[in-house]
């Protein structure tokens, strides 16, 4: 059996499940290093549950060193590891920010270890000499675990070889829910919505960190004219930020009129699940990440815009016209006549439901997963 280590930044929360089961194969062994999320506030995995503990021999913390608050650039005592240490597989947090991953990597491909990396690959916006950095140091890893085609597709027309790109994609807590979906399925759109006034229109959707880079305002300009128009909708924004009291000063006289909810942070799934199962549609106007996947996973429909350039990985999940639609970047007109084009026109919830459902299902879990990192570790080719 094959010792494969893994080389991860930060151990985030959200891949919890996915670790579990790369814990639990019986194909390879798997070992964990990780350093500390730092000031970003991060959640991270409790490796002290009892899933958890049962393989506490197979985590090594290291600390992460930081450059401001957002950059990774070295984590302490990789190196030396990675020069004493017998294992099969190397796999390391595909980010070229990272200067010891540039030696470790070197070292292990020197001593015959394979050397993967798992990440973006690339982004598709990179400049000149950000593309000639990120190629030379895609180039130090035998194989790559990818997010999405898209950058399987960059790399191929940058020399990569397709046999060694492999598309793992990304998935959250997908076994948990799926056992929401049925619990949650009674609930009615007054139980989940007490907040709104009039629940016989639309409810659109965000759930995310309120920043600058997720645009709610052009989101709140757009229902705003929807509600001046023939079609009216409710809008409900999940999560906390520093744009939180600029929004609520921008939308001061919606939230008064009762179409307008801010629920601040919420990390409970189950009322999470209420919230995204009974709403119409998930608009993410910024670039869109894990959200497509929440909101997908609990049947409800996904719009961003369509710069895939500036977009993240799960943008892809998002089917034009089938699960979803993509509108022009930061262009409130296009955003606004598509929701109101979408819902007047998407009315069967669940027929949606199920076309939601649908790619989560195939691709965004851990099993999905799972079967990439196995066939990865086994030398066999990849299947997307």
């Amino acid at each position: 059996m094959k010792d494969v280590y893994f080389f991860i930044n930060i151990a985030s929360h959200y891949r919890g499940w996915l670790w579990l089961k790369i814990l639990q194969s019986s194909d390879f062994k798997s070992s964990f290093f990780f350093g500390g999320s730092g000031s970003s506030g991060i959640k991270t995995i409790n490796l002290q549950s009892i899933d958890f503990s049962k393989y506490a021999d197979r985590f090594f913390k290291v600390n992460n060193v930081w450059l401001g608050r957002r950059i990774l650039i070295w984590q302490t005592g990789i190196i030396m590891f990675c020069i004493k240490s017998k294992m099969n597989v190397a796999i390391f947090t595909g980010e070229m920010y990272c200067l010891s991953t540039w030696i470790a990597a070197l070292i292990c491909r020197i001593r015959k270890i394979e050397v993967v990396f798992w990440g973006h690959g690339l982004y598709g916006n990179e400049g000149i000499v950000k593309l000639f950095i990120r190629n030379n140091f895609n180039r130090l890893a035998d194989k790559h675990l990818l997010y999405e085609r898209r950058a399987k597709k960059l790399m191929v027309d940058q020399g990569f070889e397709n046999d060694n790109l492999y598309v793992v994609f990304n998935s959250l807590d997908y076994d948990y829910h799926r056992e929401l979906r049925q619990k949650i399925d009674p609930i009615s759109k007054s139980e989940a919505f007490p907040f709104f006034n009039n629940l016989s229109v639309p409810v659109i959707v965000f759930i995310g960190r309120l920043t600058s880079l997720k645009r709610l305002d052009i989101l709140l300009d757009a229902i705003k004219r929807l509600n001046s128009g023939s079609l009216s909708a409710n809008l409900l924004i999940i999560g906390e930020g520093p744009e939180r009291s600029k929004l609520e000063e921008i939308g001061k006289s919606s939230i008064d009129d009762s179409w307008l909810h801010f629920t601040g942070a919420c990390y409970d799934e189950e009322l999470i699940g209420h919230y995204l199962s009974k709403a119409d549609l998930c608009v993410s106007p910024g670039n869109v990440g894990l959200t497509a996947i929440h909101s997908l996973s609990f049947g409800t429909p996904v719009a961003t815009h369509s710069n895939l350039a500036n977009q993240m990985p799960e943008v892809e999940a998002i089917i034009d016209g089938y699960n979803g639609f993509l509108f022009k970047e930061n262009d409130v007109d296009d955003l606004s006549f598509k929701i109101k084009d979408w819902l007047e026109n998407n009315s069967d919830r669940n027929e949606l439901r199920q076309r939601c459902f649908e790619v989560v299902d195939s691709y965004y879990n851990p099993s999905y997963q799972m079967s990439v990192f196995n066939r990865l570790v086994k030398g066999e080719n990849p299947e997307i």
